[in-house]
């Protein structure tokens, strides 16, 4: 009967949980998705490059928002179950409340090791995809990024300036800057002409007519006109940022990568600059990844102060408020520490006691509590 009850209160608290997390979840992600709209409008990658860098990015989102889940599921499926005698089954049936708050406490550390999991290994992974789609996407919203009467730089070393637009895929007046000009080091050059169309959307093929190329070669000016050239833009990427960033990482390439700097040796690794002036924010990930989830069993232990109480109390509304902003506390003290991580293992270590020490105090504390229940 014990199991079967418990069965049942896990599996309310797991639903009302997966209900919030994908309703919140899909708010944020489709916020985010608006303003993930920059990248077909400004950088020229297509719908289905902006459809799967969103898509791979609700991992992060719900890692965000999961620790805020649980506290409000765990929270309201305690009281909803006081005020519908449910937790009075509970006594009825012979189950100590001391016994409840172990059972809940070891629910608690299973959804430790599921949000560790989503934040080190599914989050990173899924995000690090997502930069893979922009890395190996080509220019392939060309047309609509080039506009009459504005200089157009966001592919990769080259600026692109068009007088007129004439048709969909044909304009007049054409600026072409390959590189930098001034750098006579290089092969530069720069391309004036009439006329021009995109003759093919795939390939990238610019047509250009009755124009003029001037061109640095060995140091020196090289000019010559010609009546039709075609122009291949498809060697050319967006700025868009492809390198990995701290949170796209594995949780093992930062592991090293911070634990070789804190014990002063050399690390390298092929996907980002591994130096003492990224440290901190490593070890900043790191919290985040491994260090924040030890508060949901805090979380957890605190929301289990209700089973204390009763709804026949005068002040039981009272009450539940108290525990609410505890928790509510608790989760902005795991934020604000978040600011406190340096680049010291020492400072790791510390933040990391803190919601031990947390948890330790609130268990003991609530099962003074319970202890005659």
């Amino acid at each position: 009967m014990e199991k079967l009850l418990f069965r049942k209160l896990i599996a309310d608290i797991s639903i009302r949980a997966l209900v919030i997390t994908f309703t919140l979840g899909v708010i944020v992600w489709i916020i985010q998705a608006v303003n993930y709209l920059d990248f077909v409008i400004d950088d020229g990658h297509n719908f289905k490059i902006y459809f799967y860098y969103n898509l791979f990015n609700f991992p992060k989102i719900v890692h965000r928002i999961l620790p805020f889940v649980l506290f409000i599921s765990i929270f309201f499926e305690l009281i909803k179950y006081e005020k519908n005698n449910e937790l009075l089954i509970f006594w009825i049936n012979g189950i100590s409340k001391r016994s409840f708050v172990s059972n809940l406490a070891k629910f608690s550390f299973i959804l430790m090791l599921i949000q560790i999991m989503i934040g080190s290994i599914i989050s990173p992974s899924s995000q690090f995809k997502s930069r893979l789609f922009l890395k190996e996407s080509n220019m392939d919203f060309l047309p609509n990024l080039i506009k009459q009467g504005k200089f157009i730089d966001t592919i990769s070393g080259l600026t692109i300036f068009i007088n007129e637009k004439t048709t969909q895929n044909s304009y007049k007046n054409i600026y072409i800057q390959e590189g930098n000009l001034f750098d006579l080091k290089k092969n530069n050059q720069i391309i004036f002409a009439k006329e021009g169309f995109l003759v093919d959307d795939e390939k990238k093929i610019f047509r250009l007519l009755n124009g003029k190329i001037i061109s640095t070669n060995n140091k020196k000016l090289i000019s010559f006109q010609f009546d039709k050239i075609d122009y291949n833009l498809s060697k050319f990427s967006s700025k868009t940022i492809t390198v990995p960033k701290i949170q796209e990482l594995s949780s093992l390439r930062i592991i090293r990568c911070s634990f070789n700097l804190m014990t002063n040796r050399s690390y390298q690794d092929d996907y980002f600059d591994c130096n003492v002036e990224r440290l901190k924010k490593l070890n900043n990930e790191l919290y985040k990844r491994f260090i924040k989830p030890i508060y949901i069993p805090v979380l957890t232990l605190i929301c289990c102060f209700l089973i204390i109480f009763s709804k026949e109390q005068n002040n039981y509304t009272f009450k539940t408020i108290k525990v609410f902003l505890s928790v509510f506390l608790i989760l902005i003290i795991s934020e604000t520490l978040m600011r406190y991580v340096s680049e010291s293992f020492i400072y790791l270590i510390l933040l990391m006691s803190i919601p031990i020490f947390f948890y330790f105090i609130g268990y003991i504390f609530l099962i003074k509590k319970v202890k005659y229940g």
